[in-house]
């Protein structure tokens, strides 16, 4: 059973206005050069669904440590190896956004240098999150969007802003 069609890359090109309409209402178009054994297959699908995947199947898991002694806290994000620090939970979370943002420009400028590197290759649905938002509170409320803690402290942070 295959339920999704696979076209050539030949009869793609050839009917590229209409795969971006079907892309657009929603359907997921296979391609591949068929004349080359074991060549990677693309999908076209919108980026409203693109961007629903990522939504719902990547989202962050940040840990909190506070320092024992009381001087401040750290908050990591393990599936992408980053963390950022501060005096506060809001600064550490600020520190870590920027953190983010900078990591997710460096990695989606060479993504083809970072898929090469064991534990970064996977890193690219989380940065494509990224990506979209406009701004550092945006990002700060993806991250946090899993931790109440977090989200406490943003919304501490707008009572007072």
């Amino acid at each position: 059973m295959n339920l999704l069609e696979e076209k050539s890359i030949s009869i793609a090109k050839q009917d590229f206005p209409n795969i971006v309409r079907q892309a657009a209402k929603g359907h997921e178009v296979i391609t591949s050069n068929f004349k080359t054994f074991g060549s990677s297959k693309v999908s076209i699908i919108s980026t409203e669904m693109y961007e629903e995947v990522l939504d719902r199947g990547y989202k962050f898991n940040p840990v909190i440590d506070e320092d024992p002694d009381g001087n401040g806290y750290t908050i990591s994000i393990d599936e992408l190896l980053i963390h950022g620090e501060g005096p506060t939970l809001i600064d550490a979370l600020h520190d870590l956004a920027e953190n983010l943002i900078d990591y997710a420009q460096d990695y989606l400028t060479r993504v083809d240098f970072f898929r090469q590197i064991e534990n970064r290759k996977y890193h690219y649905p989380y940065l494509r999150r990224i990506a979209k938002l406009t701004d550092l509170n945006q990002v700060m409320e993806v991250i946090a969007e899993c931790h109440t803690n977090l989200q406490q402290a943003i919304s501490n942070q707008s009572l007072k802003g």
